[in-house]
């Protein structure tokens, strides 16, 4: 049986970590795109994609730390219950 406090505990940190990741990534994208569209050789296009390449990276560690947190914060809650 779940409990209340682990159900509010996923449900509200999904949530707001979906949220904030949906506005990094389209944040993200739309500066990429308007990058490309400023890149003039193909060294630069390059360049850019390296550079998008590491923010999706950083962005991903971000996320994943977040997650964990979550998860410890549930073993803490099952810790407790039992």
């Amino acid at each position: 049986m779940t409990s209340k406090l682990i159900t509010s505990a996923v449900s509200s940190n999904g949530k707001k970590t979906t949220d904030e990741l949906g506005k990094s990534i389209r944040k993200l994208h739309a500066d990429y795109d308007r990058q490309l569209k400023n890149a003039k050789t193909r060294g630069k296009l390059r360049q850019v994609f390296q550079k998008h390449k590491r923010d999706h990276q950083a962005l991903l560690k971000k996320h994943l730390k977040t997650e964990e947190m979550t998860i410890k914060k549930l073993g803490n809650i099952l810790d407790q219950e039992n």
